[in-house]
């Protein structure tokens, strides 16, 4: 069940909507919210896989215990056993299949991979930390248990600090519902999802299915439709994320920040997946000397976050390569900075420009399946063969039918270009919404939904592609 199924979007979410409204008007006590809302959050975990759920009210209840344990008795000692213990759990499921060879490719671990297990392990960890640093406590369990299992948040994030939720969490329903609101960021990330996204899948996959023989059109068109694809899927999850949370009166973290506009790849991990970004700053990057100790050691340390921020995206040489790339970049871009010259000038679009190029050419290495799926790839950099250019009518085509199946290579990367230049003209969901007027929000919000409920029927469900990690 996902957020863009008939069963989440015409059962699911009207009945666990409906009741907490029936609830929140009969009921004056948070705690009755807080158990609907953990029920429906477990029963939606449990549609994926039941022993998942296990696992997840295991893992609830071990850090409950140890965050009652660890309030007792401040010791550094302890929260370092409780992170190196969700992490083991995190390494059992993700790592262990590959680096012993249990699974012998990238199918077979993410089928063996717990939904969301990244996330919520993450979001656990930082509990902990805050919990140990004072900057946050610790609730009654159907309270945390919920801050740790949200439906909205919990397969692909955001990560969400218990500092940020569990707060609203005691005065749960004592809060205006913006409706308009919610509903219009709900039908916003639906469209992206599934009238962008899903509709260049089908092309994307077939460019990285076919690398032999590709060339520079073929390789650019893969780079930049799968940037496109990931961005429309991952952004559009969590404009329906934050939107479902306003449905029911929380206020989730903004994950995006336009990426795509960045001017250096400074600037696009200040707008990339945000949380995961504040996530390995605060926990990872700062508390290993961050930028205080000399600028050899802020290398090691922005390469070392960027390593283990490509490991984290999951278990193959292509991300520990892919998060290395980045932390390299990162390295160069600070060198850079504090060489420039002064009176050098600086053009926002060249650096726009350069910075687009890098993501999108990186972005290859982390769809493909292999590393030599990529090698592939690139070397088809060098083949510069022209190409005959679309008619009008093969672009309308896929459009038209909401698929860029059997599309050739020139016309995926047409089609991606313009969505991502339409989205990079434009505002953010979240600031669209937030100065729109209420005319405006339920008009697009019943477009939106007419057009997405239309395109569920012709196809089946894809899922998101950050439940992979």
């Amino acid at each position: 069940m996902i957020f863009s199924s008939a069963e989440f979007l015409y059962v699911f979410l009207p009945i666990v909507w409906l009741g907490f409204m029936l609830l929140r008007c009969t009921a004056q006590r948070s705690d009755l919210l807080v158990l609907w809302l953990l029920s429906a959050s477990f029963v939606f975990y449990a549609r994926w896989e039941v022993s998942d759920l296990v696992l997840l009210l295991a893992v609830i209840a071990a850090n409950f215990g140890a965050a009652k344990a660890g309030h007792r008795f401040r010791s550094r000692g302890f929260l370092i056993a409780i992170c190196v213990a969700n992490v083991a759990v995190l390494a059992v499921y993700k790592y262990l299949p590959w680096l012993f060879g249990g699974a012998s490719n990238r199918v077979e671990l993410l089928d063996s991979l717990p939904l969301g297990i990244s996330f919520f392990i993450f979001q656990i960890i930082a509990f902990q930390v805050d919990r140990y640093r004072g900057t946050t406590f610790t609730y009654p369990l159907h309270r945390f248990a919920l801050f740790v299992s949200f439906f909205p948040q919990l397969i692909a994030g955001p990560i969400v600090h218990g500092r940020r939720l569990l707060p609203q969490l005691r005065t749960l329903g004592q809060r205006a519902i913006p409706l308009s609101l919610g509903l219009s960021l709900l039908s916003i990330g639906l469209a992206k999802k599934v009238l962008l996204a899903d509709t260049l899948a089908p092309g994307v996959d077939a460019l990285f299915a076919q690398p032999v023989g590709s060339d520079a059109v073929h390789t650019i068109a893969a780079a930049v439709g799968y940037g496109t694809q990931l961005y429309c899927d991952f952004s559009g999850y969590a404009d329906m994320a934050v939107g479902l949370g306003l449905l029911f009166g929380l206020r989730l973290p903004q994950n995006f920040r336009a990426p795509y506009r960045a001017t250096s790849i400074t600037d696009f991990w200040r707008r990339w997946h945000l949380t995961l970004s504040h996530f390995f700053r605060d926990y990872v990057y700062i508390p290993m000397g961050g930028n205080r100790r000399g600028a050899a050691r802020r290398s090691f340390n922005v390469l070392a976050t960027m390593l283990l921020c490509g490991v984290w995206h999951g278990a193959g040489w292509q991300f520990l390569i892919w998060g290395g790339l980045h932390g390299l970049l990162l390295i160069l871009e600070g060198i850079w900075r504090r060489l420039r010259p002064v009176w050098m000038p600086e053009s926002r679009w060249l650096c726009r420009l350069y910075s687009l190029s890098l993501i999108m050419m990186l972005w290859i290495l982390f769809r493909s399946p292999t590393v030599e799926t990529s090698t592939v790839l690139y070397s088809g950099l060098t083949d510069l063969k022209t190409t005959s250019w679309p008619t009008l009518w093969d672009l309308i085509q896929p459009v038209a039918r909401l698929s860029t199946q059997d599309s050739p290579a020139i016309v995926v990367l047409l089609l991606s270009a313009l969505i991502l230049g339409t989205l990079n003209l434009r505002p953010t969901a979240w600031r669209w919404c937030l100065k729109a007027g209420p005319l405006e929000r339920g008009a697009v919000t019943a477009i939106l939904l007419l057009m997405v409920g239309k395109a569920m029927t012709a196809r089946p469900e894809q899922p998101f592609l950050y439940f992979q990690f």
